[in-house]
């Protein structure tokens, strides 16, 4: 039972924290005006180590919420990677001290870093590359975020709001700053095709959240991320999108209905051939087709290169971070550059075990039913799992945060209950009084409305 005094306890601590998180923005500004950048960073890792300690759930909202302006201050690098590290260096030792259960998620994410490990420090091709380790530490990185979230997973609906509202954040930043290459808005150090990526996910939480919460509070975000994914010209961001979008519109609908659906567009696409060339040109803007095509000829052969060197080398591959290198020795391509596709990617650099390892955490995270709130997370993981059909997003963390930490909570709902449909949270077991043993149980009688009372028991009766 709840008393009085709990109530006030929660309450002043509720209050106590919005009121700090108001005032953290002006204690950083003056610390950083007056006492310099390194007394005002000192503070705030002090903070976070308190707020990760006491409510980890918090400090992984915090991560994805300081996402847009930490990638803001370094240009896509620095201060962004620098939090996550901290972040799961506080958090997993914070979560293993609490004794967790083994759990099929948690094993196979040792698993995918063990292997990504060896194919680091022992590549079967010899090849000098420097700075391989910074692709290698991102992704343990956020494989380090995964496992985080899946030990202590925050409010699903926390999530998605949170991602919307940075992702909005992120897509006025770019806007206002109006930074474009070729007639395509970019900006944060990456190219169009990533920063459409990365404005993919907070578009597909806001309008889950519209669906699910049926609040037009959601829209401007939403519209505000449309608009910059727009701008990109991206193919590979608007697939991304359109994936997403399809799962929160299928949200809740009936089997019947979603093959409706599915029938409906291939219907239109039969009938109507020049409409997806219409509207792709619509889309891609000022990008001609020949540009299209010479992008798309590339991506193929590095695509077939990569698959001919997971074919040969099975086991760790030749090596994380080296494909490029690779490529551009390569007589069938010789161009240095990546293969635009991760799954590719790791079966290449780290072997098709690793691959395996990976599509196993996301079978194990997605192909499950959700309650709306989790539904929501699982629509942005299958957005950002359609994105790495088309680029190298796993080890870039303006992109890939969302996913870690929306991919955790999911594996923790399927770990802790199963994720049954619709349900949040498991009913407690009916416990039945046993008989006393010197009472009688009442005879069975029938139904008040179905007795008949004699007629000759009312004549005594009156």
């Amino acid at each position: 039972m709840l008393t009085g005094r709990t109530n006030i306890r929660s309450l002043g601590a509720a209050t106590a924290g919005k009121a700090a998180l108001l005032a953290a923005g002006p204690v950083a500004v003056h610390l950083a005006l007056f006492h310099g950048v390194a007394t005002a960073a000192a503070v705030a890792a002090a903070g976070f180590a308190w707020l990760a300690w006491a409510r980890p759930e918090a400090a992984l909202l915090a991560v994805l919420g300081l996402v847009p302006a930490l990638a803001a201050l370094g240009h896509g690098a620095g201060p962004l990677p620098a939090a996550a590290l901290g972040a799961v260096a506080l958090l997993l030792p914070r979560a293993v001290l609490g004794a967790p259960r083994a759990r099929l998620d948690l094993l196979l994410i040792l698993l995918t870093a063990v292997a990504l490990t060896l194919s680091w420090l022992l590549p079967a091709v010899p090849l000098h590359v420097e700075h391989t380790w910074k692709s290698y530490g991102l992704l343990l990185v956020g494989l380090g975020l995964l496992a985080a979230a899946v030990l202590t997973p925050p409010d699903p609906r926390r999530v998605a709001r949170t991602v919307a509202g940075s992702g909005a954040l992120l897509a006025a930043l770019l806007l206002l700053r109006g930074a474009y290459a070729d007639g395509r808005l970019t900006g944060l150090g990456l190219n169009p095709n990533y920063v459409g990526a990365a404005l993919a996910l907070p578009l597909v939480a806001a309008a889950g959240l519209i669906r699910t919460s049926r609040s037009w509070l959601w829209v401007p975000p939403g519209a505000l991320c449309a608009c910059a994914l727009v701008e990109t010209r991206s193919r590979g961001a608007f697939v991304m999108a359109a994936a997403g979008l399809a799962c929160v519109l299928f949200l809740g609908r009936p089997l019947r209905h979603k093959a409706l659906i599915v029938l409906a567009l291939l219907t239109a696409a039969a009938l109507l051939p020049g409409t997806l060339d219409s509207v792709e040109d619509d889309l891609t803007g000022s990008r001609s087709r020949t540009e299209l095509t010479s992008n798309t000829a590339v991506r193929e052969k590095a695509a077939l290169l990569a698959v001919r060197v997971a074919v040969d080398h099975p086991l760790r591959g030749i090596g994380y971070a080296l494909f490029p290198e690779y490529a551009r020795n390569s007589p069938g391509l010789g161009v240095y550059m990546n293969t635009h596709n991760d799954y590719l990617r790791l079966a290449a650099e780290a072997g098709p075990v690793t691959l395996v390892l990976l599509l196993a955490l996301l079978w194990l995270g997605l192909a499950r039913r959700y309650p709306p709130d989790h539904a929501v997370l699982q629509a942005v993981c299958v957005a950002y799992a359609a994105g790495l059909l088309f680029a190298n997003a796993l080890t870039d963390l303006v992109i890939s945060t969302p996913f870690w930490i929306c991919l955790g909570c999911l594996l923790a709902r399927a770990g802790r209950r199963g994720a049954l449909p619709h349900r949040q949270g498991p009913e407690p077991p009916r416990q039945e009084t046993p008989p006393h043993p010197h009472r009688r149980s009442p005879p069975l009688s029938t139904p008040p409305l179905l007795t008949r009372t004699p007629v000759h028991d009312v004549r005594k009766a009156e």
